[in-house]
């Protein structure tokens, strides 16, 4: 999280952001750090992409593209950029092919005039031999993409002769420049020691990791899989290494993370925001567990030398303080609501980890004194209010909004109430294109989280979200004649150490406990959104499996899992060609018949027999009323299909369970999550009699979608899996405003009519 200086910030942030706004790290920032053209280079005219420059970290990405040709395309929207042109060369216009030809060139060009930066203005860091190692990583992963353009791609046969890479000038000019320049300055200061080689791609272990290094700095920019960087290895070693953080610095420091910026970073506002809601959060809380609150002090009244009583006086006292307004940011300079929050946090996890809470615990309710059920009802009714609060989100919202005004240089476009969805999805994209770009105007929050992650990796080790400032928190209430449930944003409530090893936290199983003091909650349906047949997401779907075999939560945590990441989600390798919808059906009820084998998961509560015969059922509907009966459906469609069918069974599942909270939880809530829960929300309007959104609805669907990833990650939720969703809201939204009526009548008797008769969601 961005913070301002001195409240909460690591030393390494600090010093590193005095670096950043240093005036000489500006003014190169301003030279050469103009945003990337790669993404749009087929929307560009060749006039306009000579003029525009690449940045060194665009410049470094393009090269990462170009060295991995010849891999395969893993998942929709993972090849972006350079290499992803680069695939489909062959089908371009000739224009396309040259403005292609522009940024490969550009691209050899910005690391050229990156190593005059750094040969004529910053001399004394010759002298560091990371500095000189990265230099060095940048070069051999620029001839490797050399080599790669020469083997794979027919790039400049077109225009050059003999279609050899060494033949364009800026190529040249570069190989030229580092041999003459920079290899002779680096001797001349490592005189003492052996020279370096003349020939750049020399085998140096150093240098190979380095440049891996870069390679990887795609993959924080994306920022997909940053849990990585705290979980370890079977081997106990971390996935990435400081290696890595060297060379983030290396190509960041220069352009993404110094940009001259227009005004105050907007993230920053972040910080005082949070504290607001953790000052909130804390008197949700307590109002939740007033009646408990007030038992255990009635019953600790005469037990204060109790040593277990003591905890409890400090877990309480540490949430009256962040319950005290004096304790807000801009009224303290001392400790803040953020601080008491999370010590309140920290005594709960403590309490919960003690001996004498599991001595409470195992043995029943009924056979333990007053105080100990004082202190029991307390614990597990801050555990429930601490999943179930639903903070402050109208400032949130108004934050969002001055994001928006900010986005379209202060006069934000008119917000129209009664809009329908297609014409609100695109106010969505809108809004997100044109934050998204404001946003990288301004130092990257993904790269600073993960330059905290490098330099407090003792403190954070293993992935932990909700304990590393991800709260879950209140959505949305589905609403129903049969019953009312609560949804849930729930991080993954697990505490992941090694890849193969998670246990879910503490906190949960006393949320879990809750239901069974307070008999009208009944049960918890926990919609598991990841995949347990991945290496990265396995060890926590097994943790989250083991709970709900456990006899003391059977009863109240039921499990759903429906994975978002594997081949079938994406309908790639095997499924990539299976366009005949008979085959396609098939595979698709074969996903929920198998279960487990292919990445599913049911717990016994929910009948398997029941719930195919339903599969059976709803698919030929979707197929009849949402895609014409098609005998083909092409790779875009069949993803469409497959979200579709996705929210139905979790619908079904619903119904069956009538649970007291639900949630659609992936790792972290941020983008899986959090597009799960939006798409749901907009089922429920498309089952109501009024599909037209309102401007209160309109605001609770975007903060669904952009609050997580804004708050935790500070960026907006994942495009690809938006536009996912989008699409396929898009074909529901279409066909129930033309054939509303007839839809409802024909999935009506897949329901219990009591249920049906009334759905919809409020918040």
């Amino acid at each position: 999280m961005r913070c301002l200086i001195g409240k909460g910030q690591s030393l390494w942030t600090r010093i590193l952001r005095f670096f950043l706004t240093n005036s000489q790290f500006l003014k190169y920032g301003a030279r050469y750090g103009k945003k990337p053209i790669y993404g749009e280079i087929v929307a560009k005219k060749r006039k306009k992409a000579e003029k525009e420059e690449i940045s060194i970290t665009a410049a470094v990405d393009n090269l990462s593209g170009i060295a991995e040709l010849g891999v395969a395309v893993e998942k929709e929207g993972e090849t972006t950029g350079v290499k992803g042109q680069l695939y489909k060369f062959q089908d371009l216009k000739a224009e396309e092919k040259e403005e292609i030809l522009l940024v490969v060139k550009g691209t050899f060009k910005t690391v050229h005039k990156y190593l005059q930066h750094v040969y004529t203005k910053d001399k004394k860091h010759f002298k560091d031999r990371d500095m000189q190692r990265g230099i060095k990583a940048i070069m051999v992963l620029a001839d490797e993409a050399a080599d790669k353009l020469n083997k794979c791609s027919a790039l400049f046969k077109h225009t050059y002769k003999e279609g050899k890479v060494a033949e364009i000038k800026e190529y040249k000019d570069l190989k030229t420049y580092f041999k003459k320049n920079i290899l002779k300055r680096f001797e001349e200061v490592l005189v003492s020691e052996t020279k370096w080689q003349e020939e750049w791609a020399v085998e140096d272990e150093t240098i190979d990791i380095g440049r891996q290094g870069l390679k990887d700095l795609e993959m924080v920019k994306r920022d997909k899989e940053y849990e990585l960087f705290y979980i370890r290895k079977d081997d106990g070693k971390p996935f990435f290494n400081r290696n890595l953080l060297r060379h983030i610095k290396l190509v960041s420091d220069f352009d993404e993370l110094v940009r001259e910026f227009e005004g105050e970073d907007p993230l920053l506002r972040i910080h005082i925001l949070l504290d607001h809601e953790a000052h909130s959060i804390a008197q949700e809380i307590r109002e939740s567990a007033k009646i408990d609150l007030g038992n255990f002090y009635a019953a600790a009244l005469h037990h204060k030398e109790v040593p277990f009583v003591g905890v409890m006086l400090k877990l309480t006292m540490s949430l009256m303080l962040a319950c005290n307004p004096h304790n807000r940011l801009e009224n303290t300079m001392g400790k803040v609501c953020t601080r008491y929050l999370k010590d309140f946090h920290h005594f709960l996890r403590d309490i919960l980890d003690s001996p004498d809470y599991q001595k409470f615990i195992s043995v029943s309710i009924e056979e333990t004194d007053r105080l100990a059920r004082a202190i029991l009802h307390l614990i597990h009714a801050f555990c429930f209010a601490f999943f179930t609060h639903s903070g402050k989100k109208q400032e949130m919202l108004d934050y969002l909004h001055d994001l928006i005004k900010r986005a379209w240089d202060g006069e934000a476009p008119a917000r129209v109430p009664g809009i329908t969805t297609d014409h609100f999805m695109s106010q969505i994209f809108t809004i997100h294109d044109r934050v998204s770009e404001m946003l990288k105007k301004f130092p990257s929050g993904p790269l600073f989280k993960i330059l905290d992650i490098f330099q407090d990796r003792n403190k954070k080790e293993g992935f932990d979200p909700i304990n590393q400032g991800n709260p879950p928190y209140y959505l949305y209430t589905f609403s129903s004649e049969a019953f009312d449930s609560s949804c849930l944003k729930i991080p993954c409530p697990t505490f992941h150490t090694h890849i193969n090893k998670a246990e879910v936290i503490h906190e949960f199983e006393g949320f879990l406990r809750h239901f069974e003091a307070k008999k009208e909650l009944q049960k918890h349906l926990h919609f598991n959104l990841q995949d347990r047949t991945s290496w990265e997401e396995h060890a926590r779907c097994e943790a989250l499996e083991k709970l709900q075999k456990k006899a003391e939560f059977s009863n109240q945590f039921v499990l759903a899992t429906l994975p978002k990441k594997n081949n079938f989600y994406f309908q790639t390798e095997d499924y990539l060609k299976v366009d005949r919808t008979e085959g396609f059906i098939k595979l698709l009820e074969e996903q929920v018949k198998s279960g487990e084998e292919c990445g599913c998961f049911f717990s016994k509560q929910i009948d398997k027999k029941k719930l195919q015969t339903y599969v059976k059922k709803i698919i030929p509907i979707i197929h009849t009323n949402f895609f014409k009966k098609k005998v083909k459906l092409p790779r875009k469609e069949r993803l469409d299909f497959i979200e579709i069918f996705y929210l139905f069974l979790e619908l079904k599942i619903l119904e069956m369970v009538k649970p007291a909270t639900f949630t659609f939880s992936c790792k972290d809530g941020v983008d899986i999550g959090a597009t799960a829960s939006a798409a749901f929300f907009t089922l429920l309007k498309f089952l109501g009699k009024n599909e037209k959104w309102s401007l209160k609805e309109q605001d609770h669907l975007v903060w669904t979608l952009c609050g997580p990833a804004l708050t935790i990650r500070e960026r907006l939720v994942d495009y690809q899996r938006l536009s996912r969703m989008a699409s396929a809201l898009s074909i529901l939204a279409t066909y129930f405003a033309r054939d509303h009526d007839k839809i409802l009548k024909v999935l009506q008797p897949l329901f219990r009519a009591k249920f049906f008769q009334q759905i919809e969601g409020e918040f």
